[in-house]
């Protein structure tokens, strides 16, 4: 089962830091086979530069590998911003648009990376900014996205203290919660693109139960998942369509929400 592939001891979640985040994620995904708008007027200043290569590290004394940024973004501009044009007022998985001028900074936020987070008094089980309203996920292939409270580039097994949590969006009216795993889903999703730009087809999809489909925060928590990964940053993921909080999966039957996450999930970095 694809799960057990992905399913490891919560001990080891100093291994998925920043610095090694993306290589492990290409690896999963490679076994995995599945998974996961923003502008608006620039009052920031634009980013130096926009790639879609994942980002590469280098090695320091002692074998350590240094904090992996995105091609021709310096320490600074990954700390504080300029970020690139697509994030700079784009909306988060929670509904927020970003404001350029009304951000925190990441020092203020106590905002760190998940093996450090988890020693934080503050940081409940599980929780990263993968699974926060106000996160807003990659949208050009670097593997970071931004945040629509804190400056810079934030990778989502990253976490701060001002963590908001994804609310289960409502049952739709005339369903029970029973429904939701096999309902099927309004017109809009039936064969819409997902994130990462695959078309979903309505009598090829896997069932919930057969993906373990959770909670992400839930799975984290428990070892499942890995720290960043929720169906909101899932390539697979088909983001809400008509306000009801839900949206679908491209592989996947039923009802989805961006903080769910199931065993076959895949990071849209690798579809971008």
């Amino acid at each position: 089962m694809i799960d057990t592939l992905l399913s490891g001891d919560a001990s080891s979640y100093d291994m998925w830091s920043r610095r090694n985040y993306l290589v492990a994620t290409v690896g999963i995904a490679a076994v995995s086979g599945c998974t996961g708008d923003g502008g608006g007027e620039a009052t920031e200043p634009t980013a130096g530069a926009e790639t879609e290569t994942e980002p590469t590290g280098t090695q320091e004394e002692g074998g350590e590998t240094e904090e992996e940024l995105p091609e021709g973004v310096s320490e600074d501009e990954f700390e504080r911003g300029p970020v690139p044009d697509v994030y700079l007022s784009a909306t988060s998985l929670g509904n927020e648009t970003r404001n350029p001028d009304e951000l925190n900074t990441k020092a203020d936020v106590g905002f760190s990376e998940f093996d450090e987070a988890v020693e934080n008094a503050a940081h409940q089980p599980g929780t990263c900014c993968a699974n926060c309203a106000d996160f807003v996920p990659d949208k050009n292939g670097d593997g970071f996205g931004a945040c629509a409270e804190v400056e810079g580039y934030i990778g989502g097994e990253d976490w701060c203290t001002i963590y908001e949590s994804l609310p289960e969006p409502s049952v739709p009216a005339g369903m029970s919660e029973d429904d939701l795993a096999t309902a099927a889903v309004p017109e809009a999703y039936r064969t819409a693109n997902s994130a990462g730009g695959e078309k979903r087809t309505p009598d090829d999809l896997l069932a919930q139960a057969d993906v373990n489909l959770t909670e992400s925060v839930e799975a984290i928590a428990e070892g499942t998942a890995m720290p960043g990964q929720s169906c909101g940053n899932c390539a697979e993921f088909i983001p809400d369509r008509n306000g009801d909080g839900w949206g679908a999966c491209a592989k996947v039957e039923g009802y989805i929400a961006a903080e769910d996450w199931c065993s076959v999930w895949e990071h849209i970095t690798e579809e971008l």
